[in-house]
C-alpha cells in the first residue's frame, strides 16, 4: 500500500507562527512609547554634532580612533545606537506597511474572484496567511528593537546627568573635551604597551600627536606601574580607582602640551569655531 506524503499546512500553523497566540507588546506599553518619542527630539539634535566622521581636533592631529575616555565619547556611542537601531526599526516598520498593502490587493482580487477560480483563491489565500504570519512574526523584534532605544537613551540621561553635562550641549562641548579623551587613552595604552614590555610605534607617535615627550610619558608610565606593584601586599591590592586617578593626573600634567605641536605644524588653533555646531552660545 503507497503511503499518501502529501502534508497539510494546518496541521503546523501553531509552530511556524506566533499568529495563532498573542503576540501583543509584553514590556513596551503606550506610556513607554510615548516617552521614548518625547526624547527623540533631543537625539535628532545631538546627532548633528557627530554629522562627521572625525572631530575637528581628530583630524587635526591624527586620524586614529581610540578607546572612549570621556563622556562626551560614550554619548556619542550612545547615540550612534540609538540611530542604529531606529534605521533598522524604521525599515522594519516599511516593510510592513509595504505587506500590509500587498495584502489588501490580495483580499480585493478574493472579492472579485468567480467560482471558477478555485486554485487562484487558493494562492490568494496562501499569500494573504503567509503576509500576516510575518505581520505577528516581526512583532517580536519591532518590540525589541523599541527596548533597545528605552534602555540606550536612559543610558544617556544617565551620563549627561553624572557628568554635569547640560541639556543643550553641542558639538563645541564635544571638541572641548577631545583633549582629555586623546590624553587618557595614549596613557592607556602606555600601560598596556608596558605590561607587555614594549614600547608601540602607533603610542608614540599618538604621544609625539598632541605634544607629549614619549620618553617623558613611558617613564611615568613605568613609575605608576612600579608604584601599583609595590602597594600589592597579601591582603590589599590597588582598585581600578588608581587607574582613573592617574590618568586624572596625566590630564592635569599636559592638557596644554597639544598646543606647542599644533604651533609646530603651523595651526592657531585645533578647531574652527565657525565650521562647529553651537547651541545658546
Amino acid at each position: 500500500m503507497t503511503k499518501d506524503l502529501t502534508t497539510d499546512t494546518n496541521k503546523f500553523t501553531g509552530i511556524i507562527t506566533r499568529g495563532t497566540t498573542d503576540v501583543g507588546f509584553r514590556t513596551i506599553d503606550d506610556k513607554a512609547i510615548a516617552k521614548i518619542s518625547d526624547f527623540m527630539p533631543e537625539v535628532n539634535r545631538a546627532v548633528a554634532s557627530f554629522s562627521k566622521t572625525n572631530s575637528q581636533t581628530t583630524a587635526s592631529l591624527m586620524t586614529l580612533t581610540m578607546l572612549e575616555s570621556g563622556p562626551y565619547r560614550i554619548l556619542r556611542q550612545i547615540l550612534a545606537q540609538i540611530e542604529k537601531k531606529r534605521a533598522a526599526l524604521k525599515e522594519t516598520l516599511y516593510k510592513q506597511e509595504k505587506k500590509k498593502l500587498r495584502r489588501e490587493k490580495y483580499l480585493l482580487e478574493l472579492d472579485n474572484l468567480t467560482v471558477e477560480d478555485n486554485l487562484k483563491e487558493k494562492r490568494l489565500l496562501l499569500e494573504v496567511d503567509k503576509i500576516e504570519y510575518d505581520l505577528a512574526d516581526s512583532t517580536t523584534h519591532i518590540e525589541a528593537c523599541i527596548k533597545e532605544i528605552g534602555a540606550y537613551m536612559e543610558r544617556y540621561k544617565e551620563v549627561c546627568k553624572n557628568n554635569d553635562i547640560p541639556e543643550q550641549w553641542d558639538e563645541v562641548d564635544f571638541e572641548e573635551a577631545e583633549v582629555e579623551h586623546h590624553i587618557k587613552s595614549m596613557f592607556r595604552n602606555a600601560i598596556r604597551d608596558r605590561m607587555q614590555g614594549s614600547h608601540n610605534m602607533g603610542t608614540m607617535e599618538y604621544f609625539e600627536s598632541f605634544g607629549i615627550n614619549p620618553i617623558v610619558a613611558y617613564r611615568l608610565v613605568d613609575e605608576y606601574i612600579a608604584s601599583i606593584r609595590g602597594a600589592i601586599t597579601k591582603d590589599i591590592a590597588p582598585d581600578i580607582g588608581a587607574h582613573y586617578d592617574f590618568f586624572d593626573r596625566m590630564y592635569v600634567l599636559f592638557k596644554d602640551e597639544y598646543k606647542k605641536a599644533a604651533k609646530r605644524i603651523g595651526l592657531d588653533s585645533i578647531t574652527q569655531a565657525e565650521f562647529l555646531m553651537k547651541e545658546n552660545k
